[in-house]
């Protein structure tokens, strides 16, 4: 996969627009849409080549950077690094570009951030995960509680008799916290008392220490009967974890996040029940449509331009999820051409 990234982002990379901008030197920058666009949106994020990203979000800004003719560019720190991520928000937004979309799940923090740039002018929205007090524009993105709705249910159809159960995620990001919350809150509320959680572990969005954390709990509950995960690397590390312990596939149950489309095997082989595929896609697509749209369509709030306080956009765009289990597998490695 890294392979598969560095040749996407060298494709491209625009050299001429990177020398413009000094981001923290753990940042890089992906450029899609003509060299002569009028119009530059950006795209920041932590760990912004992502293989998850690179294999979704990408192909969004892509499509919609030739459909409307604009620029899109990729900006952020590759590495978990929240402190870069804020300060390529801050530095983005002081160029002034056309509008910014920043994805907001990582850490509630970046609120300032994003007041920031709507201070400065800067039309910016927020995708894959909520900044609610930030004054953003627009979020798009996954309902985050109904990713732990969704796992919850998987997990108690399998289990029918109960059991013990546990959790991984990046504990810290405000989506995955909305994720887990709504997993708590659906399996207490549902589960009539045979349900018990017995941890919510940080995995750092890593699959290795995905499958540390999976291998600490193994030992410290040996009769676990199911295990959930909420960020792109979870699942990845779980089965490692399983895998590595010996276990079969179906021993434990389990329910997890998209990764890249080689990931949905585990659900054909039976290591996963369960895997919530988000529309990736669309968020980024949606993200420049509706900051393009904020800029040019006109519209108006009560008689009041975008420039006069007018909000002629949603506030708020549900992308969706889809299920992937044992039923529909096969169509969809068929549909994504997964050998």
């Amino acid at each position: 996969m890294k392979s598969i990234v560095r040749t996407i982002l060298s494709g491209a990379a625009l050299a001429a627009t990177a020398l413009l901008y000094t981001f923290p030197a753990s940042a890089q920058e992906s450029s899609f849409g003509p060299a002569d666009a009028k119009e530059t949106y950006y795209w920041i994020s932590n760990k912004a080549n992502l293989p998850l990203f690179v294999q979704y979000d990408y192909v969004g800004m892509k499509r919609i950077a030739e459909e409307l003719g604009v620029k899109v560019i990729v900006a952020g720190p590759t590495d978990f690094d929240v402190p870069g991520f804020i300060s390529a928000v801050d530095q983005v937004c002081a160029q002034k570009p056309s509008g910014v979309s920043v994805v907001g799940g990582w850490d509630p923090s970046l609120t300032e951030s994003v007041k920031k740039c709507m201070e400065q002018g800067v039309p910016t929205v927020v995708d894959d995960g909520d900044l609610p007090d930030s004054g953003r524009l627009a979020y798009i993105g996954t309902n985050w509680t109904q990713v732990g709705v969704a796992q919850a249910k998987k997990l108690m159809e399998m289990l029918p008799k109960g059991g013990k159960v546990a959790s991984m995620s990046i504990i810290n990001a405000g989506n995955m916290r909305e994720a887990v919350a709504g997993f708590k809150a659906y399996v207490e509320a549902n589960g009539g008392g045979k349900y018990t959680i017995v941890a919510n572990e940080d995995d750092g969005g890593d699959a290795q220490k995905a499958a540390q954390v999976t291998a600490a709990i193994l030992a410290a509950h040996p009769d676990i009967a199911g295990l959930a995960g909420f960020d792109s690397e979870s699942g990845a590390g779980i089965v490692t974890a399983l895998r590595e312990a010996g276990k079969n596939p179906g021993d434990i149950k389990v329910t997890a996040m998209e990764q890249t489309p080689d990931f949905f095997k585990s659900a054909k082989e039976g290591w996963v029940d369960g895997i919530v595929v988000q529309n990736r896609e669309l968020f980024i697509y949606y993200a420049v449509k509706l900051l393009h749209d904020y800029n040019t369509n006109t519209l108006k709030s009560a008689g009041l331009s975008s420039k006069d306080g007018g909000r002629p956009i949603p506030d708020s765009l549900d992308t969706g999820v889809i299920l992937i289990t044992k039923d529909n597998v096969d169509k969809v490695l068929t549909a994504l051409n997964v050998k």
